[in-house]
């Protein structure tokens, strides 16, 4: 089926076109991806298609091998932990240095991005809301270095190959994310530590959970 793109931010298409099927498991682990079927089924020129598989490589989606081509990297626990490791001390830090410091427009906007997770009605709202919501979080601590690393951390896309598509459920997040937000409104350092912790290993236990029922990889 060849889709028909636009040229506006034909790269950032590209990308999320890409990006959606490594998310929904339509491309599955080990699968070779083709920067010239890739081109040709979506229309558009190889440049696009190699810098949307470039960034994917780098997301930890996808593997290159010399010679070889693209390759959809399996999901495995192990690559799970260690994403979440790094998460958690991520936002660890980040809290630290904002807990208490924080202008109140900040936590008001902490406040709506709370609300907006809530709010998602489909898979696709409710990645952005959530993605919104804890780059604020970390962006609070007003230190670029630490939120570009946090964006570029592949934890939460993890977590939409995980999803599949499907939209997350659960009270549980409203809870959780819903503490976080307490914690930093009241400069309540130690609340909002044992909050992102929690919140942390809730993620990571659900993720484990599902890769062990799909076999141990995705």
């Amino acid at each position: 089926m060849v889709v028909t793109l636009s040229r506006s931010s034909l790269n950032e298409q590209v990308y999320e076109n890409l990006k959606r099927q490594l998310v929904r498991r339509e491309l599955g682990p080990g699968e070779k991806v083709s920067l010239h079927e890739l081109a040709a089924d979506l229309g558009v020129s190889r440049s696009p298609v190699h810098h949307a598989l470039t960034r994917l490589v780098s997301e930890g989606l996808l593997s290159v091998k010399s010679r070889r081509g693209y390759y959809v990297n399996p999901l495995t626990a192990a690559a799970l932990v260690e994403g979440y490791d790094v998460r958690r001390a991520l936002e660890l830090q980040a809290a630290e240095a904002a807990v208490g410091k924080v202008a109140r427009s900040g936590l008001e906007r902490f406040r709506e991005l709370l609300g907006s997770t809530a709010d998602a009605v489909s898979h696709e709202e409710w990645d952005a809301a959530n993605a919104a919501f804890h780059e604020h979080q970390v962006d609070l601590a007003g230190n670029a270095l630490l939120s570009r690393f946090y964006r570029e951390l592949s934890v939460n896309l993890m977590m939409q190959v995980i999803r599949g598509g499907r939209l997350e459920a659960g009270s549980y997040l409203a809870t959780e994310h819903g503490a976080i937000v307490d914690a930093f409104e009241a400069g309540d350092l130690a609340a909002a530590q044992t909050a992102i912790r929690a919140h942390i290993d809730t993620g990571r236990r659900i993720a484990l959970e599902a890769l062990e029922h799909a076999g141990g990889a995705l």
